[in-house]
C-alpha cells in the first residue's frame, strides 16, 4: 500500500511543481493530485481511529500555495 501512495505522491509532487512554473492550469493540478489526497485521507482516518485522535486531512488548496 505504502508503495501506491509514494507514487501518487510524486505525481501529486510534479503536478504542484508545474502549476507553479504556470506550465499547467489549477484544474489540470487538481486532477492529477486527487487521488493523492483521497489516498492520504483514506490512510489518515485509518490511523487517527486505530489511536482515538483527529485525523488531519489532506488540501488540495493549502497543497497548492
Amino acid at each position: 500500500m505504502m508503495k501506491g501512495i509514494e507514487e501518487l505522491k510524486m505525481r501529486a509532487d510534479q503536478a504542484r511543481s508545474l502549476y507553479r512554473c504556470g506550465h499547467i492550469t489549477r484544474r489540470e493540478a487538481e486532477e492529477d493530485i486527487r487521488p493523492y489526497a483521497e489516498a492520504f485521507n483514506t490512510k489518515s482516518k485509518e490511523i487517527a481511529k486505530k489511536y482515538g485522535q483527529q485525523a488531519r486531512l489532506f488540501s488540495i488548496t493549502s497543497y497548492l500555495r
